[in-house]
């Protein structure tokens, strides 16, 4: 199940930060209580989807996104290692693209660490396409067209 986040799920979203995330950033990170506060300080800006296996259950994966003019920047995504190969990546990345096209985005784009070639090959498969090498944050950015081209969704049937 797929949803919106609650106050009661920022423990579980930090712990999948610290251990998915954190990881495979070539940057240095806060440990325990500034990590937390780091993240609840991220995530209050733009909107956060939460995956959980039932309606109150902790979150086994989250994805962070901002909605900026026409675009929809994925910020955050990260799956338990004991949840990955589930599509649950796969429908937070759909939901977030559902978002962004409510909400007018033609592009959505995100940063993924030049190490973290799993997820690299995770954007690449769904539709992401890399745009450019961003030396200063060692990561690349990768983008994907969310709307028709010619920006409109093509109509079927009809008179």
């Amino acid at each position: 199940m797929i949803r919106w986040k609650r106050p009661q799920d920022m423990r579980g979203i930090v712990r999948l930060v610290r251990t998915q995330l954190v990881p495979l950033s070539p940057w240095q990170h806060p440990r325990d209580g500034r990590l937390y506060d780091e993240i609840k300080e991220r995530l209050r800006v733009g909107n956060t989807l939460v995956a959980v296996k039932n309606r109150f259950g902790e979150p086994i994966g989250f994805l962070h996104l901002i909605v900026q003019d026409s675009s929809l920047f994925i910020d955050l995504l990260a799956v338990d290692p004991n949840q990955q190969n589930r599509h649950w990546g796969t429908q937070l990345m759909q939901r977030a693209e559902e978002f962004g096209r409510a909400h007018s985005c033609r592009i959505a784009y995100l940063y993924v660490d030049e190490g973290n070639y799993r997820g690299q090959r995770f954007y690449k498969r769904i539709g992401y396409e890399t745009t450019q090498y961003v030396k200063e944050l060692r990561c690349y950015r990768m983008e994907k067209a969310i709307v028709h081209p010619l920006g409109e969704w093509p109509i079927f049937g009809g008179s």
